[in-house]
Order: C-alpha cells, then sequence, then structure tokens
C-alpha cells in the first residue's frame, strides 16, 4: 500500500512538473535543479527514517510525501517570477502547501495524514517551526526541514566546488571579500542567520553552520557527519581560527545529537 500510494503520488507530482516543460520535455535549467533537489530529499528522507527505528511504515509514508510536495511550487515561482527568493516572489512553502490541497493530492490518504503532510510542508522553510504547531505534525515537520538541509548542503557544496554552475544558489549575493562580524558572532551562538542580514556570499556560509543546531534526528546528524557537510562548506571559506572554531562546535553538536541514538553511537 505505501510503495503504490507513493508511486500514485511520485506520478502526480510528475504530470505537474511537466506543465513546465517544453515542447521537447526539457525543463529550464534552474527547474531541473529542483526536480533533482526533490528526489535528493526523498532519498534522504529514507536514509534518516532506515536509521530511526521508531517509525511506522505510516509514519514513513507521510515522511516521503512530504519530501515529494516540500518545493511543488518552486516551478510555477520561477515561472511566473524567474527567481527562487521568496522575498521577490511568494513564501514557496505557503504556496506548496496549498497546492497539495488544490491538486487534489494523494485523495486516497486519510484525512489526518494530509493534513499533516500540509502542515509539515507549509513549515519546512520556516525560520523556525511555530511555538503553535500541531504536536502531532511535529515528527514530520522535523523530518522534512532535516533533508531537505542536507540536500540544500549538498547543492551548496557542488556549487562552490565548481559541480554545480546555477548562481540563484548564493542568493544574488556578491562574492566580496571578509564577512560580517555579526553574522560570525550569530552563527558562533548556535543561532539562526537571517538572510536579509546577509551583505555577501561569506556571510551565507557562515550562516549555514548555525543549521547544525536545527537538525532535529539523530541520524540526520550521523549523514552530515559521514559526508562532512560542513567540513566541505568550511573548506571554501578564508583561513580563519574563528572558523574553525565555528566548524568545531557543529561537529561537537552533531555528534553529541547522533550519538544519543545507541545504534548509531561511535566507538571512542
Amino acid at each position: 500500500m505505501e510503495t503504490d500510494t507513493f508511486t500514485l503520488a511520485r506520478a502526480a507530482f510528475e504530470r505537474h512538473v511537466a506543465r513546465f516543460r517544453d515542447d521537447v520535455g526539457t525543463l529550464p535549467f534552474a527547474l531541473e535543479a529542483k526536480f533533482k533537489h526533490t528526489g535528493e530529499v526523498c532519498e534522504i528522507t529514507e536514509k534518516i527514517v532506515a536509521g530511526e527505528a521508531r517509525f511506522s511504515p505510516r509514519d514513513t509514508l507521510v515522511f516521503r510525501l512530504c519530501a515529494l510536495f516540500h518545493d511543488i511550487s518552486r516551478f510555477e515561482q520561477f515561472a511566473q517570477f524567474k527567481t527562487f527568493l521568496d522575498r521577490n516572489s511568494f513564501d514557496h512553502g505557503e504556496r506548496s502547501a496549498a497546492l497539495v490541497e488544490e491538486l487534489g493530492l494523494v485523495p486516497e490518504l486519510l484525512a489526518e495524514d494530509r493534513a499533516c503532510i500540509i502542515d509539515a510542508v507549509r513549515v519546512h522553510n520556516k525560520f523556525a517551526i511555530p511555538a503553535d504547531f500541531p504536536s502531532a505534525h511535529l515528527d514530520a515537520a522535523k523530518m522534512v526541514r532535516d533533508a531537505d538541509k542536507l540536500a540544500i548542503l549538498r547543492l551548496i557544496i557542488r556549487f562552490f566546488t565548481g559541480d554545480y554552475s546555477d548562481p540563484t544558489i548564493k542568493l544574488e549575493l556578491p562574492d566580496t571579500p571578509g564577512w560580517t562580524p555579526s553574522i560570525l558572532e550569530t552563527a558562533m551562538r548556535g543561532e539562526c542567520v537571517v538572510y536579509t542580514d546577509m551583505k555577501n556570499v561569506n556571510d551565507f556560509k557562515l550562516g549555514l553552520f548555525a543549521w547544525s543546531c536545527d537538525i532535529n534526528y539523530p541520524a540526520s546528524a550521523a549523514l552530515a557527519l559521514d559526508e562532512d557537510l560542513f567540513g566541505r562548506i568550511r573548506a571554501t571559506l578564508p583561513e580563519s581560527d574563528q572558523v574553525d572554531s565555528l566548524l568545531k562546535s557543529a561537529r561537537i553538536r552533531l555528534a553529541a545529537l547522533r550519538d544519543s541514538n545507541p545504534s548509531l553511537r561511535q566507538n571512542p
């Protein structure tokens, strides 16, 4: 049942995406990247769930559908506004949640599961999960936020190491020397950096380290450490003892979370 439901949902997602293909079936480069990103978030979700034994098949299906639909509005966003910047278009989390309803996606799901997906998709891109968020939907929201962050970190690394060429990844920020001291201080405190406070690409990179404070599952932390995602981001920044300390703090934080799951704990 889980596989059949997800397969049908994936087909519905691909039919929606097909509206943005040209006559020979090609997506613009930026949209092809978003299509691949969705697949990567689905794949990472499956890896996280595999490392967290407490989730049921029903939970797993809901999580996979959250991953599938979390960015479904990105296609119309780029088609209409030629940008992925929400501040210059619309909140893509809110719009993606609305599209799940408008398109009547996965109608066979229980109403509670559909509500959970819609809520999780709505907040996947928010600065933080709202305090009044339904507790029954927290696991799904945390899962899609984790998987999305890990996929974005992979994509950013590919961009800054020359394996990916879409400049929209750096939020239209200038690639100037140095960084804003307050950005580094905020990241050092483990607080998320507001995008509008960033002045250049290095600020953007430094802000990513604060994401280590917003990883929720031990298996997510294990993936981040196994792939050395933050170490690879650090390698794209200038030499600095402060940035080295920032990386060390992120690794310590992630290792503590990973090791809270005995099955993932590393031998000393």
